[in-house]
């Protein structure tokens, strides 16, 4: 898809029923047979190409926002991670394939959860990767500290306890659990519209998300464990290319996760100040776009 994008403030206020319109879903059956569903949009006048990977709900299209902002610049691509790919390293094997079907060499821009499957595509397919945009997240690292080491398993185990309550538990009062976690969030300093913008992520989740796929999400996030081993030397190619996004006051990730995360980038640049916790991109889109689309734009010149 090729065109025009609409500018920033009607990009923001568009909803998501009108980005859907916009920006269709398509699908590529890989080698495998298996169809991958995404959405693409080519802007012709762009020389780089941002693929988008969202954190653990799953949801690219709670992305929506990010991806009409983005699309002002950029090519732009995003996906769920789609139930028949049941592990990461099948699902980076399938988005290779999928990049190198559209001809593109693109730059993975991963928020949590999509932080960790950015180190994995990355790193299984060096040659369509240009560099990394990586947001409140953690490392796949084989020397991460005991101290981060301790605190990622424990996120897991938490994973784990949580897919035995979805299984007995109806899924109503498990989305409510969600939107309560969202929304008790702590927002003293958000503005009024940046409370909306928290609201407008609930209510798209909650529109969105099915038993099964939440299923599929806790095994997907669970699984990132058997990818832990990661070195510097991996992430070479990409030295003065990655963007680490770690805000502040972001407490979902521990400060020692954060560390080796530091620690296994190649000369990283790192950003503490854009504030709003786990979810400051949301909040803070202007602010987060802004911050992306400087640093890729200062290595393509």
């Amino acid at each position: 898809m090729a065109g025009c994008s609409p500018g920033f403030e009607g990009r923001i206020s568009m909803t998501l029923a009108e980005f859907r319109l916009t920006y269709p879903a398509a699908a590529f059956t890989v080698s495998s047979g298996k169809p991958f569903v995404y959405r693409y949009y080519k802007n012709s006048q762009a020389k780089a190409t941002l693929v988008l990977l969202t954190g653990g709900i799953g949801l690219s299209d709670l992305f929506y926002k990010h991806f009409a902002s983005f699309a002002q610049d950029f090519s732009v691509l995003t996906f769920d991670y789609q139930i028949p790919f049941a592990d990461n390293g099948e699902f980076a094997d399938a988005v290779a394939e999928l990049l190198r079907h559209l001809g593109e060499r693109v730059w993975l821009v991963g928020q949590s959860l999509g932080g960790v499957v950015a180190q994995v595509i990355a790193t299984r397919h060096p040659e369509v990767v240009e560099g990394l945009v990586l947001s409140n997240t953690c490392s796949l690292s084989g020397s991460m500290s005991e101290e981060g080491y301790r605190d990622l398993m424990q996120m897991v185990e938490s994973q784990r306890k949580f897919k035995k309550w979805l299984s007995i538990l109806p899924f109503s009062f498990i989305k409510g659990m969600m939107r309560r976690a969202v929304l008790k969030m702590k927002t003293d300093n958000f503005t009024a519209a940046e409370k909306v913008a928290m609201k407008e992520i609930c209510d798209a989740m909650l529109e969105l998300l099915t038993k099964p796929y939440e299923a599929h999400m806790i095994d997907f996030l669970c699984d990132a464990e058997h990818y832990f081993g990661l070195t510097q030397d991996d992430f070479a190619p990409w030295k003065g290319r990655v963007l680490l996004i770690l805000s502040e006051d972001d407490i979902t990730f521990t400060p020692a996760c954060k560390q080796d995360l530091i620690d296994l980038m190649p000369s990283p640049t790192v950003v503490t100040h854009l504030t709003g916790g786990h979810l400051a991109l949301m909040v803070r889109l202007e602010q987060y776009a802004d911050l992306v689309t400087g640093f890729i734009k200062a290595r393509m010149e």
